[in-house]
């Protein structure tokens, strides 16, 4: 049976009331618990996790989209919902008793955490010890589940261990409060710090078979989908609709600024007016490289997952691309919309802060993603792990 949620459409309804809990979760310095409390009745927060335990189990579009018009009403909501989404979307590859540990009570669970190879993982009877401080994890105030990922490392008997990727509950780390930032205030990235935390074998993957989509025994198409494209592209559903955000308050104000000095109406400077057609433009074509991708993902879902090596490039390339086309576009508006942008009270200012501090993102490392697609183009050998 297809599932017909219309996950855009439910993320409109929130909006408005998002953005009355923006404020709050600003000053908290994490989501607030009314726009979670808003995300998961609207059903977004179970958009891509397994229909199994009652999950909507949808393309990674769904998610996409959500994220775009959530982030009209709250940008730190939408890289919470960003971020859990994406961990929930590589949940759905691990063993089916972790996924009903976690999804079995709620479908919609959040779950932060950081899933590169910041800490260790060393084998032990019954699963892994794991050891380390992950930075940037995202939401991590809310939810019982964290995933995070590791390097393997040998224990004391000389066993090699895989990297791995783990769910452990949120009870057994330590969260260490280090997010104080320019941007994505809202977002509560804080450190999480495990000693000896131990992880039973059920609940952790190879983190090499998880990214790339190939873990024995899953069948299911969404999850064979590589992590890193499809996470960068998750990624840019937050950045495009604070881009747009930021585009329409930009063009709001100016339609009744004046110039300081002369008294002209801004809305008849040329300069404006470029800027103005230039950064639609941007933000137009970053949200179509996104669409693309979607399409790609897709594509693949039907036929044959996990993506060839070359979709994946074109797709990480998309990402970043559109990443970019949108961080030029908040800057270029930014440069013109005058000294009363400085203060704090105002809105853009808030938008060119967290559009600059998203698009740091390793995922989306504009250099990185360059060479890579620059290499698959010209046919230079490359190790799959870089996408």
């Amino acid at each position: 049976m297809i599932d017909t949620f219309d996950a855009a459409a439910n993320a409109a309804t929130i909006v408005d009331a998002l953005r009355e809990t923006d404020a709050e979760t600003e000053s908290l310095r994490r989501v607030s618990d009314r726009a979670v409390a808003l995300m998961h009745e609207a059903g977004l927060t179970r958009l891509v996790s397994p229909a199994a335990f009652g999950g909507h189990q949808l393309s990674p579009r769904a998610l996409i989209e959500a994220e775009r018009i959530v982030a009209h009403g709250s940008p730190a909501a939408s890289w919470v919902l960003m971020v859990c989404g994406a961990h929930t979307f590589i949940a759905g590859r691990m063993t089916e008793q972790a996924q009903a540990e976690v999804f079995g009570t709620d479908p919609g669970m959040l779950i932060p955490g950081v899933p590169s190879r910041q800490g260790t993982a060393k084998k032990v009877d019954g699963g892994y010890l794991l050891n380390g401080r992950w930075s940037f994890a995202s939401g991590v105030d809310h939810g019982d589940w964290v995933m995070l990922g590791s390097r393997g490392i040998r224990n004391e008997a000389g066993e090699p261990c895989p990297g791995m990727l783990v769910l452990l509950p949120k009870a057994d780390v330590t969260i260490d409060d280090t997010w104080f930032t320019m941007g994505m205030r809202g977002t509560g990235s804080k450190d999480v710090v495990l000693a000896d935390a131990f992880v039973p074998a059920h609940r952790g993957v190879d983190m090499a078979n998880a990214w790339v989509g190939t873990v024995p025994g899953v069948d299911i198409p969404l999850y064979q989908l590589p992590v890193s494209a499809v996470l960068a592209t998750m990624l840019c559903g937050t950045i495009v609709g604070m881009a747009e955000r930021g585009l329409e308050l930009f063009i709001e104000t100016t339609r009744t600024r004046r110039d300081a000095y002369t008294g002209e109406a801004k809305v008849n400077s040329v300069g404006l007016q470029r800027r103005v057609a230039e950064a639609n433009a941007e933000i137009a074509h970053a949200w179509s490289l996104v669409q693309q991708n979607c399409d790609l993902f897709e594509e693949a879902m039907r036929h044959a997952p996990p993506m060839v090596t070359e979709r994946r490039a074109q797709a990480r390339w998309n990402a970043a691309y559109a990443a970019e086309l949108c961080r030029r576009a908040t800057e270029r508006l930014f440069g013109g919309a005058g000294a009363s942008a400085a203060h704090d009270r105002n809105v853009l200012q808030g938008v060119f802060r967290n559009i600059n501090t998203g698009t740091h993102h390793a995922m989306l490392d504009f250099d990185t993603t360059l060479e890579v697609q620059g290499k698959v183009l010209l046919g230079v050998e490359q190790l799959d792990a870089m996408i």
